[in-house]
């Protein structure tokens, strides 16, 4: 979360932490948790279309984690304007994104590190090709 609209921060509402109405904190905090409760919602039907089904081989769960990387990503670009933070929310959101589809924490955590710092660019939205090569990265890597 970021008060600067150029940041590129998941959450855009602004703290209020400062307002000496507490209706107005509420109201500010209330907004807050609103709108990450949205990014979480978005999030778990992105997840849910790209999901493997629950009896899937590992074939199938790395074609289902392929397929899922660019409409994460795209998300995620959407969601902070590929400002100053978006590589680390994207790097969070992939590696949840991967934990979901069975990948164990610590792995997922790196793959998506590396796929984030190997591939996209600070401030820039990833280009065509930088999605279709993390794709591919994380689709070639196993559980």
């Amino acid at each position: 979360m970021d008060e600067n609209p150029d940041a590129g921060a998941l959450i855009r509402s602004p703290l209020c932490d400062t307002a000496d109405d507490l209706d107005v904190r509420v109201r500010g905090y209330t907004r807050i948790l609103l709108e990450w409760r949205s990014w979480l919602e978005e999030l778990a039907a992105v997840f849910t279309d790209a999901a493997p089904d629950a009896d899937a081989g590992e074939d199938e769960r790395r074609c289902s984690r392929e397929r899922g990387v660019a409409p994460v990503v795209a998300l995620v670009v959407e969601r902070t304007g590929a400002g100053e933070l978006w590589r680390a929310a994207c790097a969070r959101t992939l590696t949840w994104y991967l934990e979901s589809t069975g990948m164990a924490s610590e792995d997922a955590e790196e793959l998506a590190d590396d796929v984030v710092d190997g591939e996209f660019e600070s401030w820039v939205a990833p280009d065509a090709e930088a999605v279709e090569k993390a794709c591919d990265i994380i689709g070639k890597r196993g559980a």
